[in-house]
């Protein structure tokens, strides 16, 4: 990271603009190793802002606007002088409508809130997922004579992914959703759907736009765990 700066901004837009330049990737130190990738969470993103925002007499908070579907965070940043700046809002809609879906939900609208308020280039799963998926050249096309894979039809493959998802929602730790996601089963479902019907897996299929992916939600779950860990 930059050098402490030795001259102190006396507006907060002269101080966003120097705090953004010292502001460097978030350390990705949350191990995703069912997708065998790496993503940075929640505390991650904060340790990433933090010592430059203060470094400028700026600090951040996030007041919560919750609703029957979800959760609408809206992120201020605030300066020594007495200003303070509205960033903007995020709402995220909670898969579950009881304390640990909208926990989760706030757990992920405060991340990506904070990570597109000040430019935080981080690694997500669901976000690499979706960029693969439409880099493909050429669409996938059903094969005439029915899928090659444990299940040999659309119907079959949906069903048992349905079947999944709710075993997922299930899992009340994250040593519990690991083993799930561990079984040969799920990997060979997964495994399936991210050829055959991928936008259930990434939740990009442009005719169901609302559609949240596995991916997503799994997400969702690690991240609400870890919020419980630290109660």
């Amino acid at each position: 990271m930059n050098a402490p700066s030795k001259v102190k901004a006396d507006t907060i837009a002269a101080a966003y603009v120097a705090a953004f330049a010292e502001i460097e990737g978030a350390i990705k130190d949350a191990k995703n190793p069912h997708f065998k990738s790496k993503y940075a969470d929640l505390p991650a993103v904060i340790a990433a802002i933090k010592p430059a925002l203060v470094n400028h007499g700026l600090a951040f908070t996030q007041p919560c606007e919750p609703s029957a579907e979800g959760v609408t965070v809206r992120t201020i940043l605030h300066h020594v002088s007495g200003e303070a700046l509205d960033l903007g809002s995020l709402f995220v809609p909670a898969n579950k409508r009881d304390a640990q879906g909208f926990g989760s939900a706030l757990t992920y609208a405060r991340r990506y809130a904070l990570v597109s308020a000040f430019g935080v280039p981080t690694e997500d799963d669901d976000g690499n997922a979706a960029v693969a998926s439409m880099s493909r050249q050429e669409p996938k096309q059903e094969p005439k004579r029915g899928l090659d894979g444990p299940y040999t039809s659309k119907d079959a493959l949906k069903k048992a992914f349905i079947a999944l998802r709710s075993e997922v929602n299930r899992c009340g730790d994250d040593d519990t959703l690991e083993c799930l996601l561990a079984t040969d089963d799920a990997k060979k479902l997964i495994a399936q759907c991210d050829r055959d019907a991928p936008h259930l897996l990434h939740g990009n299929d442009p005719n169901a736009p609302e559609w949240i992916g596995l991916y997503a939600e799994i997400q969702r779950l690690r991240d609400n765990f870890q919020l419980e860990n630290v109660r």
